[in-house]
């Protein structure tokens, strides 16, 4: 099992849907990231607008979905946030896979000591079976 920022990779999160998740990567970043000065309202909506395009980014590939949070309204939280996760059971009733996976993205603007701890609470309330695709090994 690896260890990266505290985080031991494989953990599990259990959401409200009673879902076993597994964590498969995390990203954290600045949310201001290449940006030395400017008007917040203009990196917000810069940031609001690539959004997607940063988790892909750091997410290659199109075998899981993407459930891109809330983003606050007028602060710009200063992290964002990026996890991947498994659930080894697929989305509905399919024969033909195995697994469904899912990249959940948030800002916040904190960095906890448990970083095992925020994700759970970022991601416990997740709809797994909206937003998560299927996959087959």
């Amino acid at each position: 099992m690896r260890v990266r920022d505290g985080v031991r990779f494989r953990d599990m999160f259990r959401l409200d849907c009673g879902r076993d998740m597994f964590l498969e990567a995390c990203h954290i970043e600045r949310s201001a990231l290449g940006w030395i000065e400017g008007i917040d309202d203009i990196i917000r909506s810069h940031l609001v607008e690539n959004l997607p395009e940063i988790v892909r980014r750091n997410f290659p590939g199109e075998y899981y979905g993407l459930l891109i949070k809330p983003i606050p309204e007028h602060d710009l939280p200063a992290y964002i946030f990026m996890v991947s996760l498994v659930c080894y059971e697929t989305v509905g009733v399919d024969p033909e896979n195995d697994f469904s996976p899912l990249i959940v993205c948030w800002l916040g603007g904190d960095i906890q000591a448990n970083l095992s701890e925020l994700i759970a609470h970022e991601v416990r309330s997740v709809d797994w079976d909206k937003h998560a695709v299927n996959g087959s090994i």
